[in-house]
């Protein structure tokens, strides 16, 4: 190969990588793009990939912008049931690191690699699979521009995994832009990760239903500086019309930090608990960000994985964060130990101990993966206050 590269092992699959991906602290762009820091999130999806082909048909697999094909090589080596692999990418040259990659880990046979436009690819109807089993989208920026393109090209009961990494946008930072791209409008509050990927899956939800098409929520998360859901897309009015039920609003007061979900057609602004004017953050996904039954499916498949167990820092990371969600409540919020304790205006309390005193007092609270000091729970803010401080 003429560009300046390194060979490094991602999982059990061998990668032909630009040099400077390396070394800088932001991965350019140019000769072709690969982040390093992005090995987590891969690591995620492998779990993901494997759980789904382990209990559907699963055959085809497309990367739809693959960069040097990372994502789709890693699926190719470690996923066997997956047997046909689409990478594609507008940049020639990444395609050619993609290509090498493959042929270094004696997976060619089962690659196509193409050099197109991320709709023109997904919908390309002279291609023998014309819908995929699993399609990721994984782009620079918001992926709004390419979600109806992947619900299209997706097959019935299928599964998409789509990236968003303008977290900034969807955190509140620009909620103008916000709404412009996603529909919603976001909070710059402690939970807004949460409320942005919400807001994701909400947008995608309404763009299916115009298909005629409903998502089920596998798996969410947030990490570093993007936002990455897992859906199920299920064909059929019905499913489609019950999407209203599954959307609405979440009013949040910056005075006493009451939340509180309001549906799509009934929203008072006034908080409850102070009669403070409350801001809206939505239309958003006030239904379960998780299928338990396929979480639960998440970590059997983890503990009993060669590679994952052979990793051990990678494995219990994934294991404390798999065991949370087993066991996360669905409420669409969550509160932090570091904010109420400056509320309190007291010291920090550990997040075990926050959890066993509500749990003892008769309210439900666990965990959460959006956040290491997160926890949600169904009581109110001066509920957990006077538990914990007085």
């Amino acid at each position: 190969m003429k560009y300046d590269f390194s060979r490094i092992k991602e999982g059990k699959t061998v990668l032909l990588v630009p040099r400077f991906s390396l070394s800088e602290k932001v991965p350019p762009k140019n000769p072709a793009f690969f982040n390093p820091s992005a090995k987590w999130n891969r690591d995620i999806s492998m779990l993901v990939y494997k759980t789904y082909a382990s209990s559907n048909n699963s055959r085809t697999f497309a990367d739809s912008i693959c960069g040097v094909g990372a994502r789709g090589l890693r699926t190719a080596v470690e996923v066997p049931k997956i047997d046909t692999i689409y990478l594609n990418d507008l940049n020639p040259i990444a395609i050619e690191f993609a290509k090498e990659s493959a042929r270094l880990n004696q997976v060619e046979d089962k690659c196509t690699f193409e050099i197109n436009h991320v709709c023109n690819f997904l919908n390309f109807e002279e291609r023998k699979f014309r819908k995929f089993d699993v399609v990721d989208l994984d782009p620079f920026g918001s992926p709004s521009p390419y979600v109806d393109c992947v619900l299209r090209s997706v097959s019935n009961r299928g599964l998409i995994s789509i990236t968003a990494t303008d977290t900034a946008v969807l955190c509140g930072v620009y909620p103008n832009v916000c709404y412009r791209k996603y529909y919603g409008f976001p909070l710059r509050t402690e939970y807004c990760n949460e409320i942005g990927i919400r807001i994701l899956v909400s947008f995608i939800g309404l763009n299916a239903s115009r298909f005629d098409l409903s998502i089920i929520p596998y798996f969410c998360h947030s990490n570093l500086h993007y936002m990455r859901v897992y859906l199920k897309v299920i064909f059929g009015k019905s499913l489609a019309n019950s999407v209203s039920s599954k959307i609405g609003f979440l009013k949040h007061c910056h005075n006493c930090n009451h939340r509180k979900v309001e549906n799509l057609r009934d929203q008072d602004l006034v908080c409850g608990i102070c009669d403070t004017k409350c801001k809206l953050a939505g239309p958003l996904w006030i239904d379960s960000l998780f299928d338990f039954e396929f979480a639960g499916a998440m970590l059997t498949v983890l503990k009993n994985d060669e590679y994952f167990l052979s990793t051990k820092n990678e494995y219990n990371k994934l294991l404390r964060m798999m065991q949370i969600c087993n066991s996360e409540l669905a409420y669409p919020f969550y509160f932090e130990t570091d904010n109420i304790a400056s509320k309190a205006k007291k010291s920090s309390i550990s997040l075990d101990k926050v959890i066993t005193t509500l749990t003892e007092n008769g309210f439900n609270a666990s965990k959460t993966i959006m956040n290491d000091k997160g926890f949600k729970t169904n009581a109110t803010l001066k509920e957990i206050i006077d538990l914990l401080y007085k």
